[in-house]
């Protein structure tokens, strides 16, 4: 396992050269079409000799891209639990989608993905038979927990709730598991990010903290004990209860966006901000899971950066409308 490791490591430190860097995302966003867009895009990598990248695939291309990261990460980390961190919102992502399919009676096959522990068609035949053989624990208690909930009270909403706080359980199982600090330290931060935009949308909606109770997901740095003190509050004033956070610069100059403009583009843009900037410390790494941890979410980060260029092109936003979406690089 050690010299998988080594291989795996010196396998991603090479990958890591062919990342798309700032400057490359900024000649995309000046770019004078969506074609030149593409172009760009086209030279760093994406698309293939048989598939050349066009403004009409390129959502098939950037899902074709993470399908080849996961492929990667099998063949050169076959049977690293760690790396299922980033498998298993695939898998509730699909048992959602099939949940409600089924209790909709509607056909959602189109929307489910592929990059999670089972395979999308593996997973249909699995939930429909109630076959829970190659799901987790928390997978199986999520889905009878969804399914009663949703026949007492007629709430399709029950169904993300309950998987999302089940999904977030497998993961932070596997990073107590692993008893690596650094894969700890990312799993708490990604958890406060979402519970900081959980946070400010239910705020701004004017829900009760009870509601925010609800929907809240446990494993973070920072406790509900936190917001619900400071649900009172105005926007502006709780960023202060953060002061210690890495999520700080986040919440003080997001939540002054929301306040000013009630867009919450700039708080998820500047939490984005921070887990790159936590998984930037992995560079210093020669050896070990954090490098593979930190490229996983780099190149993740990579896809949703090209996909906000490209959205915002199809959209015809103007570059400098762009520009100020754009999350920091790895490279």
């Amino acid at each position: 396992m050690e010299k998988q490791l080594i291989f795996a490591c010196a396998r991603v430190r090479s990958q890591e050269n062919y990342m798309i860097t700032r400057d490359k995302l900024t000649l995309m966003t000046e770019a004078r079409s969506m074609e030149d867009a593409c172009k760009v895009l086209q030279d760093a990598g994406y698309g293939s000799e048989n598939e050349i990248l066009v403004p009409q695939n390129y959502e098939k291309i950037l899902v074709t891209e993470t399908v080849k990261l996961f492929s990667l990460l099998a063949s050169i980390a076959k049977g690293r639990r760690e790396l299922l961190i980033f498998a298993y919102p695939y898998d509730y992502h699909n048992i959602k989608v099939l949940l409600k399919a089924e209790i909709l009676g509607l056909d959602y096959g189109s929307i489910l993905m592929t990059g999670g522990t089972v395979e999308p068609a593996l997973m249909t035949a699995y939930v429909r038979e109630r076959n829970y053989q190659a799901m987790t624990a928390n997978m199986k208690l999520g889905i009878e927990e969804a399914l009663d909930t949703h026949a007492r009270t007629k709430d399709p909403q029950c169904i993300d709730l309950i998987l999302d706080r089940c999904c977030y359980r497998d993961i932070c199982d596997i990073a107590a598991q692993s008893g690596n600090e650094f894969l700890q330290g990312y799993v708490r931060l990604l958890i406060d990010t979402i519970n900081l935009k959980t946070f400010a949308r239910v705020r701004r909606i004017g829900e009760p903290w009870t509601y925010f109770s609800s929907v809240f997901i446990p494993g973070g740095s920072i406790e509900d004990s936190t917001f619900i003190s400071g649900y009172e509050e105005s926007l502006t004033q709780f960023p202060q209860r953060l002061s210690s956070s890495l999520l700080a610069e986040a919440a003080d100059t997001g939540f002054a966006s929301i306040k000013e403009s009630g867009s919450f583009t700039e708080l998820e843009r500047l939490c984005d901000n921070a887990m790159i900037r936590y998984i930037s410390r992995a560079k210093f790494i020669t050896y070990g899971i954090e490098p593979l941890i930190a490229y996983t979410a780099a190149k993740q980060m990579e896809i949703k950066s090209v996909r906000i260029i490209l959205a915002g092109k199809t959209a015809g936003l103007e570059p400098s409308r762009i520009r100020e979406r754009l999350r920091e690089t790895y490279g």
